[in-house]
């Protein structure tokens, strides 16, 4: 019994490990001021960063932490639409209010832990 307790707790501590390491990359309202076409933005670096990991997996999730509010409400809806316009299927996505500030929004790939 205690054999299967500490089997449980490192994989516990493996799962929890392996989303930690996500990597979170940002895009503020500045950046996102600039005139907007595809090949502007996927020159972003937070932009490319998120749809190169993506791609390396496609079962993966791009979550989105965004500004609450109508003005964060409307950023993300304008950066969902160019990621789906990017190829990243809409079913892929997830939306997280509270970026941790009002000209910020977050993005980070995470695993699912299936492969391709």
């Amino acid at each position: 019994m205690f054999r299967n307790s500490i089997w449980i707790l490192i994989l516990f501590f493996i799962t929890a490990q392996s989303y930690a390491e996500n990597d979170s990359y940002s895009i503020t309202a500045e950046q996102w001021a600039i005139p907007r076409h595809g090949e502007r933005l996927l020159k972003m670096p937070a932009l490319k960063q998120i749809i190169s990991q993506w791609q390396k997996n496609t079962l993966q999730y791009v979550e989105i932490s965004y500004p609450g509010g109508e003005q964060g409400e409307l950023w993300l809806t304008e950066l969902q639409d160019w990621l789906i316009a990017l190829g990243l299927p809409s079913e892929r996505i997830k939306k997280v209010v509270g970026s941790g500030g009002k000209d910020i929004i977050k993005l980070s790939v995470l695993s699912t832990g299936g492969k391709e």
